[in-house]
């Protein structure tokens, strides 16, 4: 707290001097050499940075050759960073970057650098936290300002070009900066030390009073605290989904007999689909709310959150059984193949929010189109279903689609038999889209990136083995074919692909979740092969982001990353779950099938790191949480022994792959040479042969085994009673009412 303080002390001084001085726009000639403004990003293999080569604003791109020329020119350094897809990071390129005068005072003062997240994520982490450590927020276009040794003294995000509605200016901003600089440096370097000494000290803190079962309760507790029973989800508006906390509350509520915990998560995944943050025409989710009823969306699509929610509602329709969560786990997967699928099978990373440079114009609707695509009685029933009104909800009187009335509700409304009202539904939602793609589209970004197409490949394999979609195992083995030859090679793992061109080094979460995704696909397919590339990517992991030593995490950062305040061990998920949550989740599943102590060792040493360092905020990390959640709990592991082909093969692996535990883990050995590599590669395997002509199976719970059965329905009643012991964590009861009836 003690240091927190200090920052703001060192950072108001220099606020209210911004604040104070008032400059008049004066005009300022630019450079007159013959290359001009962007000229340096006009070659990169990043859109984004090819989006700001025509500014006026003299880019340069991440390196020290910047740096170093703002050393020779004694000059501080203004970084810029964002997405392709970032509505308000074009916003500011138009207003800011494209203004002459501003860049000209940008061009004589400050040496500027043009960063695209995506392919720098150990910069855009560290400066955000740098910001986050002097405003109390984040976000994208992030701006930052820094020393030329890389120091920030001073950021935020979005600015106006100039001061409007009580807001600071852009083009006030960096005179003030630029002033400061010149007459009172001291006070920016100083406040610079400042903010350092906080993130360092934030990084290293442990709260040794956490003890896992207390935090499995508090994290049930505080989202019971802050759920919003009226319309789902957590707190208030923005609204993010929460894919790993809302099966997290699920897979508790399987252990725990935990009722409110179930409702409160499928109640939310409910309200998500139902919502405008959820494309009811071509399907896929937008990346966040920005009101608290899921209505308006911020509507750029990432990668990644269809990856995690795609995941998400197959685990919920898994543990639950709940056919229509199913449905739309089913809507997210097919989304993906359609609209994000690039031509060798990988993924690309995003969708714009921007259609034409007006956000949000692609996908929103008025009575007056819908009718003429369907006719006016059919257009009354299609617009009630999906909420487009006269007055909308969206700019210009707009409607962003979801779904505002239920089939029942249609059919008692109009007195239309059920089959004709969904009908009208079906025939008009695929009118719709066909229209839509009549209109200018968002722009795609086509960059592949390692992490972000895992969690894709993942959900593809779970949505095989969960709802037996063949079509979706293919799709998630031919992504990874791509992803294990290109972006995980020998001298270490890539981060992205962009323009053919495979470039910069990956972080942690990228490569757990390959791991993960090598796992996931091994269960998809029963091929070892899958599981010995899990095998050797966790022993790339131990060589680019280890050592473990004391504190019982990987490093965020390859080996000879170029990072602010150097290499550190990252706990909490931010839109992509934790790294070494992941790495510890999957151990926990490596030694299942390998019996390996070292594993299971190193995945409790990992764990505890985690809970030490999230502390008294366990929902910050809801990925530790799960894996909290499964150390604790009953791990059934599976072996298998018979012919893939063979009905009742299949019938004893269905066991495991569609019951309604939280956690296992299943292997095949097949017959003949194939069986002896497996069983060469998985230790689980070893030893198990069918019996006769019978397949078999062998149930285990923490390497000791059961006697083989060949009695699907016997091994069912077993593998049943193995999980239902629990974690022993409390139930939660209900959810404080709000006095009023106010939310809270």
């Amino acid at each position: 707290m003690l240091i927190t303080s200090n920052i703001s002390i060192l950072i108001l001084p220099v606020v209210g001097f911004l604040a104070a001085v008032v400059f008049a726009d004066a005009s300022v000639s630019p450079q007159s050499d013959e290359k001009k403004g962007g000229w340096r990003l006009s070659e990169s293999p990043s859109e984004y940075l090819r989006e700001h080569a025509p500014n006026p604003v003299e880019w340069w791109g991440w390196g020290e050759e910047a740096f170093e020329r703002a050393r020779e020119l004694d000059r501080p350094v203004f970084l810029s960073i964002g997405y392709s897809s970032c509505h308000w990071c074009h916003v500011m390129r138009r207003e800011s970057f494209s203004d002459e005068i501003i860049a000209a005072f940008l061009n004589q003062n400050y040496i500027c650098i043009k960063v695209d997240r995506e392919d720098h994520p150990h910069v855009d982490d560290a400066y955000m936290d740098a910001v986050r450590a002097m405003t109390g927020r984040g976000g994208w276009p992030l701006s930052v300002f820094l020393t030329a040794d890389k120091k920030p003294f001073y950021g935020g995000t979005y600015f106006p070009p100039r001061s409007r509605g009580g807001r600071s200016g852009f083009m006030e901003l960096i005179r003030g900066i630029s002033q400061t600089w010149e007459t009172d440096r001291l006070k920016l370097l100083t406040q610079s030390e400042g903010i350092l000494e906080f993130l360092l000290k934030r990084t290293t803190r442990r709260f040794e009073g956490a003890r896992p079962e207390t935090w499995l309760q508090s994290a049930l507790d505080r989202s019971t605290q802050t759920f919003d029973a009226t319309e789902g989800g957590f707190g208030s508006a923005p609204k993010f989904p929460a894919p790993r906390l809302l099966e997290y509350l699920i897979a508790a509520a399987q252990l725990d007999d935990q009722p409110r915990a179930r409702e409160m998560a499928i109640f939310t995944l409910r309200k998500m689909r139902d919502g405008g943050i959820y494309d009811q025409i071509g399907g896929g989710f937008h990346r966040y709310s920005v009101d608290r009823l899921w209505a308006v969306p911020h509507f750029e699509k990432m990668l990644y959150s269809q990856g995690l929610l795609g995941e998400t509602y197959l685990e919920a329709f898994r543990m639950t059984g709940e056919e229509d969560l199913a449905v739309t786990a089913r809507d997210i997967l097919d989304a993906m193949l359609t609209s994000f699928i690039t031509e060798d099978g990988t993924f690309a990373a995003s969708w714009d929010a921007d259609s034409g440079g007006d956000e949000g114009s692609f996908y929103v609707w008025n009575p007056k189109e819908v009718n003429e695509l369907v006719g006016e009685e059919e257009g009354k029933i299609l617009c009630e279903y999906f909420g487009v009104t006269e007055r909308g909800n969206f700019e210009g009187g707009e409607s962003v689609a979801s779904r505002k009335a239920s089939i029942p509700e249609l059919v008692k409304r109009h007195s239309q038999p059920k089959q004709r009202i969904e009908l009208i539904i079906s025939e008009g939602r695929a009118k719709m889209l066909t229209e839509r793609e009549t209109r200018i589209a968002p722009k795609r970004d086509d960059k592949i990136v390692l992490g972000w197409n895992a969690l894709a490949v993942s959900a593809l394999a779970r949505g095989a083995v969960i709802l037996g979609e063949d079509r979706y195992r293919a799709a998630a083995v031919r992504a990874m074919a791509v992803l294990s030859s290109r972006l995980v090679t020998p001298e270490g793992f890539v981060r992205r692909i962009s323009e053919g061109h495979a470039e910069h080094p990956a972080r942690l979460t990228d490569a757990a979740l390959f791991l993960k995704a090598s796992l996931d696909v091994y269960e998809a397919t029963l091929d070892s092969t899958f599981f010995e590339l899990a095998t050797t990517t966790l022993a790339a992991i131990h060589r680019d982001f280890g050592p473990i030593g004391e504190s019982g995490g990987f490093f965020s950062a390859p080996k000879g990353a170029d990072v602010l305040l150097g290499r550190r061990q990252d706990y909490l998920d931010s839109a992509i779950p934790s790294g070494n949550a992941t790495i510890a989740r999957c151990l926990f599943r490596m030694y299942g099938l390998s019996g390996e102590g070292s594993q299971l060792e190193l995945a409790e040493k990992i764990t505890a790191a985690g809970v030490l360092s999230a502390g008294n905020y366990p929902t910050g990390s809801p990925e530790f949480l799960l894996a909290v959640l499964a150390q604790r709990s009953p791990f059934p592991e599976l072996a298998v022994a018979g012919d893939p082909r063979d009905p009742r093969t299949i019938a004893l692996l269905r066991v495991a792959q569609k019951g309604s535990q939280p956690f296992a883990v299943w292997a095949l050995r097949p017959s003949g040479e194939a069986g002896k590599v497996a069983a060469g590669r998985i230790p689980l395997l070893e030893g198990r042969e069918a019996e006769g002509n019978r397949p078999t199976a062998w149930l285990c719970v923490n390497q000791v085994c059961e006697a083989p059965t060949s009695d699907p329905a016997a091994l069912k009643k077993s593998f049943e009673s193995a999980w239902r012991s629990g974690s022993g964590v409390e139930p939660v009861g209900p959810p404080p009412v709000p006095e009023g009836g106010e939310e809270q």
